[in-house]
């Protein structure tokens, strides 16, 4: 459900960081899901233009493409927020957090991805009210795990492997528990999150292929379905990530896979305020022919479709209806 439709009731409580879900002064509230919205939105054509930027500016291309990665997943993760920890955060905290991301932008081309450090505790610090005690929350756990290991990345590979790969194994985590029919449980969760910071860290030592083993956990516990797109593109995606060994770009390319399976279709209609389009299986087709031309060494056509995607995109999603959220009564 939209954050901005959700029903409060009292009492009201004040919160340091967070408007409570069910628990605070309904305007505050509003205002506060208004601001996360709008901060997304910003963070979401950041993506497109660091994307572009990494297409035409080839010197800077793979710093440009990392940080369009990382916004891409902070404005899709950070819309859910309300959904994932029950609560909204602070307007302050949530324009603290934006300009925190583009100082880690700005600055780590000369200091590296410590830069984002500012960035990550506070992301993760928002979690801290959803790591424990509902089911719901527990897959928070690896997000939050990826955002405190992004300022430890030395490298881009790394850092695609930080907050980017855990954002998208907790979303693997929520999507496909739910569709087995299994509860969310600690122990799963745990489970899966100590096999990620734990593959992290020997990819940090040079065991690239150590990605494997939290996509094999994770599978053990739900195997995707693959008689659709999403599981089809889930199962590529958690073995394609294990394949740097071969070649950086078979894992960075394959981010554009499972994104435009899941987030790209769904989530960017839910931060533009847009009626979710009809895609019919061309942004999975694009991003997988982009994938293999890129890894054939046929770069700048692959280029030119990952260009045309995000133009494609932007053109399907602003042509839908827009619903903003109505104020509360």
């Amino acid at each position: 459900m939209p954050p901005w439709r959700i029903v409060l009731t009292k009492p009201h409580r004040r919160h340091v960081l967070w408007y409570v879900i069910g628990k605070s002064e309904p305007r505050a509230f509003y205002k506060a899901t208004l601001h996360l919205v709008w901060s997304a939105q910003a963070a979401l054509y950041l993506t497109a233009a660091l994307f572009l930027a990494g297409l035409f500016l080839p010197q800077q291309h793979q710093h440009f493409m990392v940080a369009g990665l990382l916004a891409f997943y902070h404005a899709v993760m950070y819309v859910q927020l309300p959904g994932f920890i029950n609560a909204v955060p602070h307007r302050a905290a949530t324009w603290a957090l934006l300009a925190f991301f583009l100082l880690g932008v700005a600055a780590s081309p000369g200091v590296g991805y410590l830069a984002y450090l500012p960035y990550s505790l506070l992301h993760a610090a928002l979690y801290v009210k959803g790591l424990w005690g509902k089911p719901t929350y527990y897959p928070n756990l690896v997000t939050a795990a990826g955002l405190l290991l992004l300022p430890l990345s030395a490298t881009p590979l790394e850092a695609v492997l930080s907050f980017p790969l855990a954002s998208v194994y907790s979303l693997m985590y929520r999507i496909d528990f739910s569709r087995a029919k299994k509860r969310f449980s600690a122990t799963t969760a745990a489970a899966v999150a100590a096999a990620y910071v734990a593959a992290f860290l020997a990819v940090k030592v040079g065991h690239l292929w150590a990605v494997a083993v939290p996509s094999l956990v994770l599978t053990v516990f739900a195997a995707p379905r693959l008689n659709d797109l999403y599981g089809a593109s889930a199962f590529f995606f958690r073995w394609a990530v294990a394949l740097a060994p071969l070649g950086s770009h078979l894992v960075y390319m394959a981010f554009a896979v499972i994104m435009s399976a899941l987030c790209v279709p769904y989530f960017i209609p839910a931060i533009l305020y847009r009626e979710v389009p009809r895609y019919r299986g061309e942004l999975v087709a694009v991003a997988a022919t982009a994938y293999v031309l890129k890894n054939a060494g046929f770069a700048a056509l692959a280029a030119a479709l990952v260009a045309g995607q995000v133009l494609y995109v932007a053109w399907r999603s602003f042509r839908e209806r827009y619903y903003p959220p109505p104020p509360p009564p």
